[in-house]
């Protein structure tokens, strides 16, 4: 558990589902975001998959709850930990009424600093979808850098998509969060 200034991020719950499945369902949501489930028994995948990855070591996710009243909102992580190249892939999602107001600025600054612990990280990266104007942004405003587009790299809803590659470096995190590493 990480408690952060208005955030506590923590492991999932069995009894975070009905969350989980209502953001994975969220058109607002899902519209920029490769998961998505039809029904909240489907949605146990995505719980499983939460522990697997914990317990093989090959990533971390954690769900974002207000410290006030543990209010949940969304979910943020790391995947694809490569030992090898120490990097691993960004991904996060808050439900839509929550947008705006700064909570996922601050758990991925949170999060990073804990990821950067945790793993022998060297760099995180994450593709967002080109027209995801508020995720670059948002990736932008904790230090990470557009390093270029893959052009219709992915075929999701009958069309073609151009995913924007974001990433951030280990010197780079430190420099951006004030060398406290």
């Amino acid at each position: 558990m990480l408690q952060l200034e208005r955030l506590t991020l923590r492991e999932f719950r069995a009894e975070d589902l009905p969350n989980v499945f209502y953001g994975l369902s969220h058109p607002e949501v899902i519209k920029h975001y490769g998961i998505h489930y039809a029904s909240e028994e489907d949605c146990r995948a995505q719980m499983r998959w939460f522990d697997d990855i914990r317990a093989d070591g090959s990533g971390l996710w954690l769900a974002l709850e207000t410290r006030e009243d543990e209010r949940f909102l969304g979910a943020v992580g790391i995947s694809s930990w490569s030992e090898q190249h120490h990097c691993a892939e960004l991904g996060y999602w808050l439900l839509p009424e929550h947008w705006g107001r700064g909570y996922m600025r601050e758990a991925l600054r949170g999060f990073l600093r804990l990821a950067y612990r945790r793993f022998p990280l060297n760099r995180v990266y994450a593709q967002v979808e080109v027209d995801n104007l508020g995720s670059g942004k948002l990736l932008r405003s904790v230090g990470f850098t557009l390093e270029g587009v893959s052009r219709e790299c992915e075929w999701k809803d009958g069309r073609y998509l151009s995913l924007a590659n974001y990433a951030l470096l280990r010197a780079e995190h430190e420099a951006e969060d004030g060398g406290d590493e």
